[in-house]
């Protein structure tokens, strides 16, 4: 199914770790071309190889990175050569600077076979994806073979000695479908994300930009504001400030010794949304400010109240769940796919793993998608307002859909 649905908001959707084995027929990744050596992109490679990659290519532009990585052993094979990384690949993760990413995937499009992937590791999506697709269609090319692609991983350094195959355990890696995005690139790279320990998580490129504005680009704002204002009572008061700076200030500082050049292009690119955080973060400060200045306890309480209760209900501590499968019929058509895990993220239901049951003839099959079995109910009923079919099937031991009567 190849998705050309004119609906971004039907692709919101969350897909937790775990569906690239059960219920799929598909082989996994087993060509994967990396271009960019650095930090994420030798992240990248080492957790493909981990993985069990039969063949991990990366190429990078500067002759030194392509040394340095070849030296640390940042996949089977480091190639100067973009076309002969990439010709091969079923997958392409292209891992550069965002202003290089349209230029580069057109490239990287002319060389590859017609049933490749490309996806990019950007920190903006919305101009960015404009861009790709136009030229692709420029060229003549299909441009449901790219999905955005942003993990949400990293550190203060970079570069290829900075990379670790264990980046992306556990970590949120945004996927941004657009209507262009073919179905079945979608599941390919949702499938890889997955076998490299990250979550993923599907949402439009517009939503991507407004989100990672508050989770990602305030706390840089932030970290940067807190250290410099920290540099000046130091300069004016000696290195006592340091000396008795504990974890908490290194914890929330520590990113503001990232690349001040990387962190200008990502602000600057996303000023809009950067600037309605800012306004939302001032407001708060502003009314913390106020209550402590007049001495209003009663409000100073209930503000660091509402923040502690806020933090524990954003990060939640998991646990054993129970989970049984939502099976929902599709015809095999353009968006299907993307329709009903749209209706599921937007009720806001974590999709623990999911798999396609084709059929023997026609041209109509099943998503079958493993949920907590406390939200079933309202997973049904999103996709049952969405116009689609669908059941709940119990006994999903064994995988997406396993049951007694298969």
């Amino acid at each position: 199914m190849s998705g050309r649905d004119g609906d971004d908001a039907a692709r919101e959707s969350v897909v937790d770790r775990g569906h690239a084995a059960s219920g799929s027929s598909e082989p996994g990744v087993q060509r994967l071309a990396v271009v960019g050596a650095g930090l994420v992109g030798g992240s990248v490679a080492l957790a493909a190889m981990a993985a069990g990659v039969p063949q991990v290519v990366v190429t990078d532009a500067q002759d030194g990175v392509r040394d340095r990585a070849r030296a640390l052993g940042l996949g089977h094979e480091v190639r100067a050569s973009l076309r002969a990384t990439v010709e091969d690949a079923d997958l392409v993760v292209v891992a550069i600077p965002s202003h290089l990413v349209p230029e580069v995937v057109a490239e990287i499009a002319k060389c590859v076979h017609m049933r490749a992937t490309i996806t990019d590791a950007a920190s903006l999506k919305s101009h960015l994806l404009l861009e790709v697709e136009s030229n692709l269609e420029a060229l003549g090319i299909n441009p449901g073979v790219f999905v955005g692609g942003h993990p949400m991983a990293g550190s203060e350094s970079s570069g290829p000695d900075a990379a670790d195959g264990s980046l992306f355990q556990g970590a949120t890696w945004a996927l941004t479908p657009t209507a262009a995005t073919s179905d079945a690139a979608l599941q390919r790279l949702s499938r890889f994300v997955s076998s490299l320990g990250a979550r993923t998580l599907v949402v439009s490129p517009q939503r991507h930009d407004e989100l990672v504005a508050v989770v990602s680009h305030l706390p840089q704002v932030a970290a940067s504001c807190l250290a410099d204002v920290a540099a000046d009572v130091a300069a004016s008061s000696g290195q006592a400030v340091l000396a008795l700076a504990g974890g908490g200030f290194r914890d929330t500082t520590r990113i503001a010794a990232s690349d001040p050049e990387l962190w200008l292009g990502i602000l600057q690119g996303n000023d809009a949304a950067v600037l309605e955080a800012l306004d939302a973060y001032r407001q708060r400060l502003d009314e913390l400010a106020d209550s402590l200045r007049g001495g209003d306890r009663d409000a100073l309480v209930a503000q660091l109240r509402r923040a502690s209760e806020a933090r524990r209900q954003l990060v939640p501590k998991e646990g054993p769940r129970e989970v049984v499968d939502l099976v929902v019929a599709l015809d095999d058509r353009p968006g299907a796919l993307a329709l009903a895990t749209g209706a599921l993220g937007e009720a806001g239901i974590n999709v623990e793993d999911l798999a396609m049951r084709h059929a023997a003839e026609g041209e109509r099959g099943a998503l079958l998608v493993r949920v907590e079995a406390g939200a079933a109910g309202r997973g049904l009923a999103a996709v049952r307002e969405r116009g689609l079919a669908a059941h709940i099937e119990s006994g999903a031991e064994n995988g997406p859909g396993a049951s007694s009567d298969r």
